[in-house]
C-alpha cells in the first residue's frame, strides 16, 4: 500500500514545513519516547529544492507512521513474542549484521572510541542512581545499569545508536512491546563489544572475533523471503558505490517504503507488474508524477540495475516501468532564473556587509556575487576554501574540486574570477581568512554520523541553506524560484543572450569539459 502523505507547505520566510497529528490513543507513549505529544513537525531550510523537500517529507512521514504503528502494536499485544533466550539469539544476529555494516568503511579508530565513550558516559552513566554517586566503590562493575528503571530509560537511545529499527526491517520482523524490550536490552549488553571489535578492525586487527559463538541459536523466528531484502539491497549499493550524501538521504524514503511494501517477497520476488502497480500508486495529490519519476523510479531503477549487474538479484523489475509526467504550466517569464529586479535586490543587500567578519556575513557578502559571475552550483561555492583561490599568471581563478566537498560531476573545474569580483576586494578577503573554509567555521572537526545510510549534513550545505533563508527574507520569495540555484539559470540565460559560445558556457558551469586556463 502506498504511503499517504501529509501536505508540504512554505512558511512566510520560505522554509518548508509539515505537520502530522499524533493519534490520541498513542500520545502518552509518543511523548515519553519522542518528546512530542499532539503533533510531529518537519522543518526544512528555504533553500531545500522542492523535489528534495518532498523526498525528505516522505522519509519523515514514513518514520512517524512506523512509530505510531509500532506503539499501537505494542499496546495491543500484537507483533511477535520472544522468549528471553530467543531475544539474546536475535541480538546475536543483530551483532553480526551491525559489525558487517561498518567493516567496509571503518574510518579511524577514534570514531569507535568516541562512539563507545558517548554510549558509556552520555547514555548509560547519565541514568546512574543517586546511591551509586554516593558510594561508587560499592558497585565497581555498574550492576545498577541492568536495573529495570535504567533499562527503560536508555532503550530509546540504545535502539537509535544500534539501528534496531533498520535491522528489524531488514529481517521483515515486528516484535510486540515485551519482545522489543527484551531484544533491545540484549543489544544493549552487546553494543560495546561490537564497538570494540570495530575499533580493533580500524586499527588493522582482523583476528577472529569469538563473541558470535556465545549467542544461542534462534529457533522460532518468522518466515521471511529468501534472498536479499529491498533495504539490504540499498545498503549494499550505498556501501559499494559511495553515492553523495544528498543522494543517500533522498533515496532512504524510497527503500524504507519499498521494504514495507515487499517485505514478504524480498527484492528478488518483485515482478514487473508489481513494480509498475506500486510505482503508479505512489502518485497522490501531494506527491506528483514528476517526483515519483525523478526520485522514486530513478532510485529503484538505479539500485536494482546495479544489483542485477552484480548478480545479487535475477532481474530488474523497474527497468521497463514508465511514469508519464504532465507538462507543467510555466507562469514566470524568466523561468527559473532571476528577474533583473530580483537579482538587484540580492546583490545590493550583499553590499551592505562592507566588512564581513563571521562566516555567515562572508556568505551573504560574497556567495551571491560568485554565483552570479560563474553560474556555479551554490554548494560548490559555499564549500570553497582559501586554498582553492589561485593566481595563475596574473589571472585569479577558483578551483572547484571534490576535495572540498560534494561535486555533482565528481570532476575538478577551474573557473576564472571576474574582474569585478577581484575589484571588490575578494582576494583581500581570501588572504585574510587563509587556506581554510571561506564560508563556514572549520576550526573544529565536524561530528560525522556513524550511519552511512543516514549521513550528516555538511557545514557547506548548512551555509547554503541559511543563505537561502536570508534571500527569502529580502522579499525574493517566489515559491517557483530557488533562492540560490536560480543564479545558475540566470548565468546561462544571460550567456545565451550575449552570444557566449555554448561550449564555453557549459565549461564554466560544469556541463561538459573543463575550461582551459
Amino acid at each position: 500500500m502506498a504511503l499517504r502523505m501529509v501536505a508540504l507547505n512554505r512558511a512566510a520566510d520560505g522554509r518548508w514545513f509539515a505537520r502530522k497529528g499524533i493519534p490520541e490513543d498513542v500520545r502518552e507513549d509518543y511523548l515519553r519516547l519522542y518528546g512530542h505529544k499532539r503533533e510531529a513537525q518537519l522543518k526544512l531550510a528555504a533553500d531545500t529544492p522542492k523535489h528534495e523537500a518532498k523526498a525528505r517529507l516522505g522519509e519523515w512521514e514514513a518514520e512517524i507512521e512506523t512509530r505510531i504503528a509500532t506503539l499501537r502494536a505494542q499496546r495491543n499485544g500484537e507483533g511477535q513474542p520472544l522468549t528471553k533466550l530467543n531475544a539474546i539469539a536475535l541480538a546475536g544476529r543483530w551483532y553480526n549484521w551491525f559489525v558487517k555494516q561498518q567493516e567496509d568503511d571503518l574510518g579511524p579508530p577514534k570514531r569507535w572510541r568516541d562512539f563507545s565513550d558517548h554510549l558509556v558516559w552520555n547514555v548509560i552513566y547519565s541514568e546512574a542512581p543517586d546511591a551509586y554517586h554516593e558510594n561508587p566503590k560499592a558497585d565497581p562493575h555498574w550492576e545498577w545499569a541492568k536495573e529495570p528503571e535504567v533499562r527503560e530509560a536508555v532503550r530509546p537511545q540504545i535502539a537509535e545508536l544500534a539501528r534496531v529499527a533498520t535491522f528489524l526491517a531488514s529481517e521483515g520482523m515486528a516484535l510486540n512491546k515485551a519482545a522489543l524490550a527484551l531484544f533491545v536490552d540484549a543489544v544493549s549488553d552487546n553494543l560495546l563489544l561490537a564497538l570494540s571489535v570495530l575499533e580493533r578492525r580500524a586499527n588493522g586487527d582482523y583476528s577472529r572475533d569469538d563473541t558470535p559463538d556465545s549467542f544461542p541459536q534462534f529457533t522460532d523466528g518468522p518466515v521471511r523471503a529468501s534472498g536479499v531484502s529491498c533495504w539490504e539491497l540499498f545498503e549494499a549499493f550505498v556501501m559499494a558505490t559511495k553515492p553523495a550524501p544528498k543522494t543517500v538521504n533522498r533515496w532512504r524514503a524510497v527503500f524504507l517504503e519499498m521494504q514495507r511494501e515487499f517485505a514478504e517477497v524480498g527484492a528478488d520476488g518483485i515482478t514487473e507488474d508489481a513494480a509498475r502497480k506500486w510505482m503508479h500508486g505512489l502518485i497522490t495529490e501531494t506527491r506528483g508524477a514528476s517526483t515519483v519519476r525523478e526520485i522514486w523510479l530513478s532510485a529503484s531503477r538505479r539500485v536494482f540495475g546495479w544489483a542485477r549487474e552484480h548478480k545479487r538479484i535475477r532481474q530488474n523489475p523497474f527497468k521497463e516501468v514508465r511514469v508519464d509526467v504532465p507538462r507543467k504550466m510555466q507562469t514566470r517569464e524568466n523561468g527559473r532564473s532571476f528577474t533583473a529586479a530580483e537579482a538587484s535586490t540580492i546583490l545590493k543587500a550583499s553590499l551592505e556587509y562592507e566588512k564581513p567578519t563571521t562566516p555567515t556575513e562572508r556568505t551573504r557578502r560574497w556567495v551571491p556575487w560568485l554565483c552570479a559571475y560563474s553560474g556555479a552550483r551554490p554548494g560548490e561555492i559555499t564549500q570553497l576554501r582559501g586554498s582553492d583561490i589561485e593566481d595563475r599568471n596574473g589571472l585569479f581563478v577558483m578551483k572547484l574540486t571534490p576535495d572540498a566537498g560534494t561535486m555533482k560531476t565528481r570532476k575538478i573545474r577551474i573557473v576564472p574570477l571576474h574582474e569585478h569580483i577581484v575589484g571588490q576586494g575578494f582576494i583581500e578577503l581570501v588572504r585574510g581568512v587563509g587556506k581554510g573554509a571561506l564560508f563556514y567555521n572549520d576550526s573544529t572537526p565536524q561530528r560525522v554520523s556513524a550511519d552511512p545510510l543516514k549521513p550528516s549534513r555538511s557545514r557547506a550545505d548548512t551555509a547554503r541553506a541559511h543563505l537561502g533563508t536570508w534571500v527569502r527574507g529580502l522579499g525574493v520569495d517566489d515559491p517557483e524560484l530557488s533562492p540560490n540555484h536560480a543564479w545558475r539559470h540566470t548565468f546561462k540565460r544571460i550567456a545565451d543572450e550575449i552570444g557566449m559560445p555554448e561550449k564555453m558556457n557549459d565549461a564554466i558551469t560544469g556541463h561538459t569539459e573543463l575550461l582551459p586556463v
